[in-house]
C-alpha cells in the first residue's frame, strides 16, 4: 500500500496539490449503522425540542409574528455550538436540525408580518451565507450552499431561473475536476462542491417536471418558455463540451480514444438539446470515474435511472411511440458500447505489441 507521505509527493510533483501533508485525524468515524441511528434520534430530539419551544411561546404571548425572535435564537445558538472543535456527531446533527428549524421560524414570522415571497427568499440568502462562513460544520456547510441556490432560483424568477441550470453546471463540474489544486481550502470547496451538486440535481429535476407535457401545470413561464427551455439546453451543453475537453485531455492519453471520447460527448450534448440536464449529469459520472470519487457515480447513477423514468413517464405519446423511442435508443446505445470496446481492445493490443 503507497505511503500518504510518498502519495502527497507524487500529487505535488503532478501539481495537483500544494502546501503540506495534511495531518491525518486522529478520530475514526463510526460504523454506517451507527451515523444513522445516531443522526436519526438527533433530528427528532431537535424537531421536538424546537415544537415544545415554538408551542410554548404561542401559547404565552399568542401571536405568530414575533416567533421569528425564536427562530434568531436558534439560528445563533446554532452556529455558536457548531463552532466548538470536535462535537460529536449527535450534537452536530441536533446542530443542524436547530438551524433548519431556527430558520423556517424566522421565514415563517417575515410572512406573517409581510406576504413579500422575495424579501423572505433574500433573507434565507443572507442567512444560508453568513451560515456557510461561520459554521464549524462540514454538512452545515453543504446543506447552506444548497438552501442558499434554491432562494437563489426563486429570486430569479419565472423569466430567469432556466438560466442556472447551465451556470450550475459550470460551476459544479468545474469545482469537481480541479478541487484538488486548492487543498488548503477544502474545508469550504468540499462542502460547496457538495451542495453545488445537490443543487444542480434540483434545477434538472424542476427543468424537467416543468417541461413535462403531463405536467403542464408546473410551468412557470407561458409565453416564451420553449425558447428559454432551448438557449438554456444550448448554453449547458456547450458548458459541458468544453468541459468534458478538459477532462478528456487530462484522463484520456491515446488520441483515438480522445477523438471518440470527444464524439461522444458531442453526442451527449445533441441529446441534451431534446432532453435539457442530461449532459450535465453524464459529465459528472464521466468525471467521478475518471477521478475515482464513488459517492459522486452513485449520486450521478441515482439521478440517471430517476431522470430518465421521469421523462419516460413525462412524454404524451402513445405507449407504442415510447416503445419504439426505447427500442431504438436501447439499439443505438448497445452498437456504440460494441464499437468501443472493440476499438479499446485493438488499441490495447497495439500498445502491449509496440510494449
Amino acid at each position: 500500500m503507497t505511503d500518504r507521505a510518498t502519495l502527497w509527493q507524487q500529487l505535488q510533483q503532478a501539481e495537483l496539490v500544494a502546501g503540506e501533508l495534511p495531518i491525518e485525524p486522529d478520530n475514526q468515524q463510526p460504523a454506517f449503522f451507527l451515523r444513522l441511528l445516531l443522526g436519526t434520534s438527533a433530528w427528532l430530539s431537535a424537531l421536538f425540542f424546537c415544537i415544545f419551544i415554538a408551542t410554548f411561546f404561542i401559547s404565552v404571548f399568542s401571536v405568530t409574528r414575533n416567533i421569528w425572535i425564536i427562530g434568531a435564537i436558534l439560528y445563533g445558538l446554532s452556529l455558536w455550538i457548531s463552532r466548538i472543535a470536535k462535537i460529536p456527531l449527535f450534537v452536530q446533527q441536533a446542530v443542524m436540525a436547530c438551524s433548519l428549524a431556527g430558520q423556517a421560524l424566522i421565514v415563517y414570522g417575515l410572512l406573517e408580518s409581510n406576504a413579500n415571497s422575495q424579501l423572505s427568499a433574500v433573507v434565507i440568502l443572507i442567512l444560508e451565507m453568513l451560515l456557510f462562513a461561520l459554521t464549524g460544520i462540514r454538512g452545515q456547510r453543504a446543506g447552506a450552499i444548497f438552501i442558499a441556490c434554491a432562494a437563489l432560483l426563486w429570486l430569479l424568477g419565472q423569466h430567469a431561473w432556466l438560466y442556472a441550470l447551465p451556470v450550475l453546471s459550470a460551476a459544479t463540474a468545474w469545482l469537481w475536476l480541479h478541487r484538488l489544486r486548492w487543498q488548503q481550502q477544502a474545508a469550504y470547496l468540499q462542502p460547496a462542491t457538495s451542495g453545488l451538486t445537490l443543487a444542480l440535481c434540483l434545477t434538472i429535476f424542476i427543468t424537467l417536471l416543468a417541461n413535462s407535457s403531463e405536467l403542464s401545470w408546473l410551468r412557470i413561464s407561458s409565453n416564451d418558455w420553449h425558447a428559454q427551455l432551448w438557449t438554456a439546453a444550448a448554453l449547458s451543453s456547450v458548458v459541458c463540451l468544453v468541459l468534458a475537453w478538459q477532462l478528456i485531455q487530462q484522463s484520456v492519453q491515446q488520441p483515438k480514444l480522445r477523438y471518440i471520447a470527444a464524439f461522444v460527448s458531442i453526442g451527449a450534448a445533441l441529446v441534451n438539446l431534446k432532453m435539457p440536464g442530461l449532459a450535465p449529469l453524464c459529465l459528472l459520472l464521466c468525471v467521478g470515474v475518471a477521478r475515482a470519487y464513488t459517492r459522486l457515480i452513485w449520486l450521478n447513477l441515482c439521478c440517471l435511472v430517476i431522470y430518465l423514468l421521469l421523462y419516460y413517464y413525462s412524454l404524451n405519446e402513445t405507449l407504442l411511440y415510447k416503445s419504439l423511442l426505447l427500442c431504438v435508443s436501447g439499439a443505438v446505445l448497445l452498437i456504440l458500447y460494441s464499437l468501443l470496446i472493440r476499438v479499446t481492445g485493438n488499441l490495447a493490443v497495439e500498445h502491449n505489441h509496440h510494449a
